[in-house]
């Protein structure tokens, strides 16, 4: 792939990785809150945020290479499915490399990663929420260097003149009496 691709991809890519670095800063604020030593913290919130960036960068290129739609909830849902259960898998193994001083899986890694896949519904909302607010204002500054930028942003105005359209046509339609 092209350099300029490449450069292209993980500049569109921002949005994405800034959502794992929210959660990963989330994460160590909370370790620390809850009394863990700052050290500690910081891995907690490194192995955490590493993690989830590079699967929101994929999630990302897979978004700007038109291999899942813009804007839709169950390719994302898919996605994070397999993703966070995987990134909260390596936290654990960072975390127990932290406090043990050896990497070691959790135990019963199955059921480890069967829960997560259930909690991981919630992050998808949470990240597509937050990747489409956080991409609303990056994609429009390099709108015009960035072809993924354009191809996703066409994407979002096809679907809200969609969603618009149908909006009207509803409102255009005679309402039946119910009697």
């Amino acid at each position: 792939m092209d350099r300029v691709l490449v450069r292209q991809l993980a500049e569109f890519s921002v949005p994405a990785a800034t959502v794992g670095v929210a959660a990963g800063f989330v994460a160590g604020g909370l370790a620390a809150f809850v009394g863990q030593p700052i050290g500690w913290a910081l891995v907690t919130g490194l192995g955490l945020a590493v993690p989830l960036m590079v699967f929101g960068a994929g999630y990302a290129v897979l978004l700007a290479l038109g291999k899942l739609p813009a804007g839709v909830f169950a390719p994302a849902a898919v996605y994070w499915v397999i993703g966070f259960p995987l990134a909260l898998m390596a936290h654990a193994v960072v975390t127990e490399w932290t406090v043990a001083g050896t990497p070691g899986l959790p135990a019963e890694p199955l059921k480890f990663l069967a829960f997560r896949a259930l909690l991981s519904m919630g992050f998808a909302i949470g990240f597509l929420w937050m990747h489409e607010q956080l991409g609303r204002h990056w994609w429009p500054r390099i709108l015009d260097h960035n072809r993924y930028a354009r191809r996703v942003v066409e994407q979002y105005v096809e679907l809200a003149t969609s969603l618009a359209e149908r909006k009207a046509a509803t409102k255009r339609k005679p309402q039946r009496n119910a009697a």
